[in-house]
């Protein structure tokens, strides 16, 4: 295995910046490749992944957001076809603001957060040269202080995506009676729905700032 790659960072006082490149490689003369016949992971053939790796945070007074993109390439050694259940690309993009409400309340400030993630994972590789289709959820969060409590409200996949978390391909048959089909088919089990949790928390150590 190897990688290689840049970053940069740099104060410019109300306003921090980091970045970061990176191209890395590994090669596996015995890999482990999940079997969906054998439901576990089987060792294979030699595998070769390259791929690069991109990220960036922007920190300020108010806010905070980070970004991560993953590209990578993974084959077997002998044929070339890709690794099944790898993605091409993952995509993380996460961002909160917070401070101070401009009003007071019984001569205190109520104070806000709020935050958002969206995740994108591309199509992977599926058995007999087929592909999965795209993931894409997005997850958001807000909180309200107020001295010593705070009120949240959260929700993954907000939008309530309805998506295929894990795909697979292999004969099956739920008719009864005669010979069954040896054909394959795609199998997949649903990604999870929106959640919306709800907190209140009190701190008795002190006044949350």
């Amino acid at each position: 295995a190897y990688e290689g790659g840049v970053a940069f960072t740099h104060d410019f006082g109300p306003l921090k910046l980091a970045a970061r490149s990176i191209l890395f490689g590994t090669h596996v003369d015995r890999d482990l490749i999940f079997s969906q016949s054998e439901g576990r992971n089987v060792i294979g053939g030699g595998t070769t992944r390259l791929g690069w790796i991109g990220q960036a945070r922007a920190d300020g007074d108010f806010f905070d957001t980070n970004v991560a993109l993953t590209l990578t390439k993974s084959a077997y050694d002998d044929t070339g076809l890709l690794v099944p259940y790898v993605p091409d690309v993952v995509l993380r993009w996460d961002g909160a603001v917070h401070g101070e409400l401009p009003f007071e309340v019984a001569s205190r400030r109520p104070r806000l957060s709020g935050g958002f993630g969206v995740s994108y994972i591309g199509a992977r590789a599926l058995p007999y040269g087929q592909r999965s289709d795209t993931i894409f959820t997005v997850d958001a969060g807000a909180n309200v202080g107020y001295r010593n409590f705070e009120l949240g409200v959260s929700a993954t996949n907000l939008f309530d995506t309805a998506y295929r978390q894990v795909e697979f391909n292999f004969p099956s048959d739920w008719q009864g009676g005669g010979a069954p089909t040896l054909v394959p088919a795609r199998h997949f089990a649903a990604g999870a729905p929106r959640e919306i949790m709800f907190s209140l928390s009190a701190n008795f150590g002190g006044e949350s700032k």
